[in-house]
């Protein structure tokens, strides 16, 4: 099939855009048994003896052979073991075990095998004395839960009975979060956010929990109530069209599902009152239309912060810049996702075991489908015919090495793999290297600090907080300059006093496994901007690359984040002191991620979201309403209007027909949710592709 047989040209109103993730556990709940498996490849010092041992099907989590003797063996390889990755790969595998020819499913990890599952993941800190803390180095708060229910249910085949759902029997438990959300202003003054009431009941609260969420819930209409007049009348109907918002674009801008049932809907909310709430001017501009004061606007927008996009409109851009980085109201959807009472679709859940339990139960999952595993092992080069890859445990000349397949599936980030592994004209290596497309525009990237405390925090933190700037309008916009900075200035994007927003995970209020006792483990995220590229590293090998990179995070742009960090934390009582109660700091920085990841710019976030159709703020008033159209849409790599949803890189690789791309920087999004959505369709290509070249 030629590339421009493959193009696909869509119409939509407006676009979808990413749903981050985060979480914890209770101890209530005992997470279960990570089984041993032996799908595993294991490496000796020749990888000869790997590749031999991937080609013999075992099909011993099902206890039968798939492969008869005069069956031949077809194969596809999945590049990295992301959610991406593992979600498509377990899909594939289920539904391709019962096939007379045989698939083998097999994925290669750069990582070793404790970093399964990609930026979903935790890791553990040991502090001698004290004990081990569990920290989240990506998402901290899950959301679509029927997303992950769903993975498990249809490669299983499974239907409830009542007392476990499929995921649960994986050991995959989703406690909700309530409230979901506290804010903390810099003036101290701090609101509780998100009560679905559906959620407030089951197995997760007793009944004194549940009159404390209610008493939590009353406090939360008054404290909206203080901030404006009628503020919780106009919060709910804030989020009534957010939730309109939502039950349009998830089907039909995410899913691809032609769902046209929420479609008045979405248009009377979007058209009533002379079209204050369209949804795509900038999200400012719908807000300041709908609450007066800068904190209710604050608390209506403080999501475009995981998206790595600003809510306030850029004077200096066209459309006041929706088509870059400020965020289109439709942006708005986020907060019913998660805030919304009554939408079932809504909620803020936590992993009982943290992400690294989502990561686990999804590797057992495709364990059980019979899918094969190589771990540190780095894909150098895709060809035509296969990949080659490097076994990083061996330092001989001879660690190169390369596996054909008849299909693959590149979970690596999209954006890093089209300029290095998928590169055309590429020859085979046995050097890594790091290097990545800049024509795209990237989200923002993250600072985080991760601290193992002696310090408890009840009664001061939530599980999910932020902090955010909004004294006055003025403050409240500047606090998010530093998505508008250029990297020259990084060091000096948070001076003492200058605005800036933050976010805060506190593991233990709904899982006190995550720290010893008396302890806590916090995790503090401040958006920054993501690595400059410099193409002349793109020559040099991956590791030399990386170390002249951390040069644009050194230690002068890390402590002046972490003392302005600690500075805004004393607004609280209780963390005036907190720089004495750290036993343990852990550090990432864009860096990190491109280390660890291989994402490109560093940006955990992926690339941006931008809505190609859009309609200038000026063009709506009372007589009519103007549409300007932008129609530039097809697979290929490009920027500006053709990243978000449908718009952005779609699944098929422009240059190599055997490829397929699954993952946060392709369709649909980031966010582990979104990145699910995605593996599902890519499976059913894959599968379809499969069943052309078998049948």
């Amino acid at each position: 099939m030629s590339h421009s047989s493959r193009r696909r040209r869509h119409f939509y109103l407006a676009s979808l855009l990413p749903l981050a993730t985060k979480a914890f556990s209770p101890s209530t709940i005992k997470n279960a048994p990570v089984r041993a498996h032996s799908n595993d490849v294991r490496h000796s010092p020749s990888l000869s003896t790997v590749v031999v041992s991937v080609t013999q099907s075992t099909d011993n989590q099902r206890g039968k052979t798939t492969a008869s003797s005069s069956s031949q063996k077809h194969r596809v390889i999945i590049i990295g073991s992301g959610v991406g990755g593992l979600a498509s790969a377990a899909r594939i595998a289920a539904e391709t075990r019962q096939w007379k020819d045989p698939v083998e499913i097999v994925v290669i990890e750069k990582n070793s095998r404790d970093k399964v599952g990609g930026r979903c993941g935790s890791f553990s800190v040991d502090v001698k004395g004290v004990g081990t803390f569990r920290h989240e180095r990506g998402p901290s708060l899950l959301l679509l839960k029927d997303e992950y229910e769903r993975l498990f249910a249809d490669c299983m085949n499974f239907e409830s009975d009542g007392s476990l759902t499929a995921a649960e029997r994986y050991g995959l438990v989703m406690k909700p979060c309530i409230p979901a959300y506290r804010v903390i202003f810099d003036d101290g003054v701090t609101v509780d956010l998100g009560f679905p009431r559906a959620k407030c009941a089951g197995k997760f609260f007793t009944v004194e929990e549940i009159k404390r969420i209610q008493q939590l819930e009353q406090i939360s209409i008054q404290q909206l109530n203080s901030i404006e007049p009628d503020g919780f009348q106009k919060w709910q109907e804030y989020l009534d069209t957010c939730s309109a918002f939502l039950d349009c674009g998830l089907p039909n801008f995410i899913e691809e599902k032609i769902d046209l049932g929420a479609l008045p809907h979405f248009l009377i909310e979007s058209l009533k009152e002379n079209a204050k709430r369209w949804p795509l001017q900038p999200h400012s501009s719908m807000l300041s239309k709908l609450f007066s004061s800068p904190k209710m606007i604050a608390l209506a927008s403080f999501q475009d912060l995981y998206v790595g996009l600003e809510p306030y409109a850029n004077a200096e851009q066209i459309g006041g810049g929706v088509l870059r980085k400020t965020a289109p109201a439709v942006f708005g959807l986020l907060a019913a996702l998660e805030l919304h009472p009554t939408n079932n679709k809504c909620g803020v859940f936590a992993p009982v075991g943290g992400f690294r339990q989502v990561a686990e139960s999804m590797y057992q999952l495709c364990q059980d489908c019979g899918v094969k595993f190589i771990f540190d092992c780095s894909v150098t080069r895709v060809d035509a015919s296969g990949v080659h890859f490097i076994n990083k445990k061996d330092g001989s000349e001879s660690r190169s090495h390369f596996l054909s397949a008849d299909l693959i599936i590149c979970n690596a980030d999209l954006p890093f793999a089209t300029q290095t592994i998928m590169a055309d004209g590429s020859t085979p290596t046995s050097e890594e290297t790091y290097d990545w497309d800049d024509r795209f525009d990237y989200s923002t990237g993250v600072v985080a600090f991760h601290w193992s405390v002696t310090l408890e925090l009840h009664d001061l933190l939530k599980t999910h907080n932020v902090f955010m700037n909004a004294k006055s309008k003025e403050d409240a916009e500047s606090s998010w300059n530093v998505l508008r900075r250029d990297n020259e200035s990084r060091s000096e994007a948070f001076t003492a006093g200058e605005p800036f927003n933050f976010y805060v995970h506190w593991a233990g209020e709904t899982d006190p496994t995550a720290a010893p006792p008396g302890h806590e483990a916090v995790t503090v995220l401040i958006p920054c901007q993501g690595l400059q590229r410099n193409q002349d590293l793109a020559s040099l090998s991956r590791d030399e690359a990386i170390e002249i990179y951390k040069n644009q995070f050194d230690e002068k742009v890390v402590s002046s984040i972490r003392e302005a960090v600690l500075a805004r934390l004393a607004v609280l009582e209780g963390l005036k002191d907190l720089k004495d109660y750290i036993v343990d700091e852990v550090i990432d920085t864009p860096v990190t991620f491109a280390d660890y990841y291989n994402l490109a710019a560093g940006v955990p976030f992926g690339l941006v979201r931008e809505p190609w159709f859009f309609i200038p703020e000026d063009f709506c008033g009372f007589a009519a309403i103007e549409f300007t159209f932008t129609f530039f849409i097809n697979n290929t790599q490009s920027h500006g209007l053709r990243q978000l949803s449908l718009t952005r890189p779609g699944a098929e690789s422009s240059s190599r027909d055997n490829v397929l791309y699954v993952g946060a920087s392709s369709r649909p999004g980031n966010g582990v949710p979104l990145v699910l959505i995605g593996a599902k369709a890519v499976a059913v290509k894959a599968v379809q592709r499969l069943k052309r070249h078998l049948w």
